[in-house]
């Protein structure tokens, strides 16, 4: 049946009394109809409609080049749009054409196409806070380095400048991107790339996933040894917070559920009430998606009898709040890390002790005790089997189990 477009004066042949109506398309594919409105600075009269082909608005009418050029393009960008997705085996839907025509930009401008694909992102895509901080993060710096890159102009050596010049960006307390921020950015700019070049056929998918072949951002091995160990974890459990700074112990119990859940401080402030469950034989457990990559994760809090009574204690009780903990708990970041850095030194702890060395004390701590890996991917709610693998690159469960039948005292050491 294929597709047919025509343009329509007062498609809903409702009269009014100044006589003036919009124009739209109307679209009729497989026997399907749907209608696009066609811009234009004024409403059209009746007796300046002609309804001819490429002259649909008389001359008489002042806006008469404007909207009969509309028209035109209008109609060329459905043609195109059909023929693009010919060329790919695929049928055109008014799915296509109302992510066409809701396009704000230029078409063959890469930076308008990557904000319309924030703005409008395919169903199968997922934009998390997270997420979207990405992307908003890598237009930026792609604005700043060129607003206006030509899809004809990308190739394997422009992918090379874009990178080289994100490697060289610096935050706002004026370092240079760390490896792993710059690597997430470049990561959105290779989905974008390669759904126009795939979906939207404006670029050779087969060239843009070689671009990314020969282009990376490589981002250093993880530092290891960032945890504590389970006896430094008990001396920071039981230290004696200084009477004189009362958060101090608010602050000790907060980084003790960090090192139950996993978490990280932003992911503390997340958690909401109705992530916290009641198990019948175990008891409280957490269900719920990492603020980070919006992956679910499940922690049996049953097993650490401190976690329930220091939930208990910042619990958030005002049933229109959302949020588990009260908001009055939490503090700036660097405050919460210079605290816990006090604790430390009190504790006799010599290793660096901050938000971030909770999660890795959290899941090295399941490692030593014998978690399976497949559950300490889930309770730490990674995206990806090597993120877990990662921290059992070197662990000390490894080299005890490996070196159970050597015995040094015999030789005489």
């Amino acid at each position: 049946m294929g597709t047919t477009v025509t343009p329509l004066h007062n498609w809903r042949n409702k009269k009014n009394k100044s006589g003036c109506y919009k124009i739209h398309l109307r679209v009729y594919i497989d026997g399907l109809r749907d209608y696009y409105e066609v811009k234009s600075p004024r409403k059209i009269p009746e007796a300046d409609w002609a309804d001819k082909s490429g002259m649909w608005v008389k001359n008489t009418n002042p806006f008469a080049y404007e909207v009969n050029q509309e028209i035109r393009r209008m109609i060329g960008v459905i043609e195109e749009l059909e023929r693009r997705l010919l060329q790919q085996g695929r049928k055109l839907t008014f799915f296509h054409l109302d992510k066409e025509f809701g396009f704000k930009g230029n078409r063959e401008i890469f930076n308008d196409y990557f904000k319309n694909y924030m703005k409008k992102p395919p169903p199968t895509a997922v934009l998390t806070d997270v997420t979207w901080e990405k992307y908003s993060g890598f237009v930026y710096h792609l604005d700043q380095f060129n607003p206006a890159i030509r899809f004809d102009e990308i190739d394997w050596e422009m992918v090379a400048r874009i990178r080289n010049f994100m490697v060289a960006q610096r935050n706002d307390k004026g370092n240079l991107l760390a490896p792993s921020t710059v690597k997430s950015y470049f990561d959105k700019f290779k989905v974008v790339l390669e759904h126009a070049a795939k979906k939207d056929g404006y670029l050779d998918i087969k060239l843009v996933e070689s671009y990314f072949e020969e282009v990376k951002v490589i981002v250093p091995e993880r530092k290891e040894g960032r945890h504590l160990e389970i006896t430094e974890l008990l001396l920071f459990k039981d230290v004696e917070t200084d009477p004189r700074y009362p958060t101090q112990d608010r602050d000790r119990k907060i980084f003790m559920l960090q090192c139950y859940t996993g978490f990280y401080y932003t992911d503390m402030k997340k958690l909401l009430k109705t992530d916290v469950r009641l198990d019948f034989e175990y008891g409280y457990y957490i269900l719920g998606e990492r603020y980070k990559n919006g992956k679910a994760n499940i922690i049996p809090l049953w097993k650490f009898p401190s976690a329930i009574d220091y939930m208990n204690e910042f619990k958030d009780n005002d049933h229109a709040s959302p949020y588990f903990f009260r908001r009055d708990i939490f503090v700036h970041e660097q405050t919460y890390n210079k605290t816990l850095k006090a604790l430390a030194t009190a504790a006799g702890i010599v290793r660096e002790v901050s938000n971030r060395v909770a999660r890795h004390t959290n899941i090295q701590m399941w490692i030593r005790l014998g978690a399976d890996k497949p559950v300490v991917k889930k309770m730490a709610g990674h995206s990806s089997e090597s993120t877990t693998e990662n921290y059992y690159r070197v662990q000390i469960a490894e080299v005890i189990e490996g070196t159970n039948r050597v015995d040094f005292k015999k030789i005489g050491f």
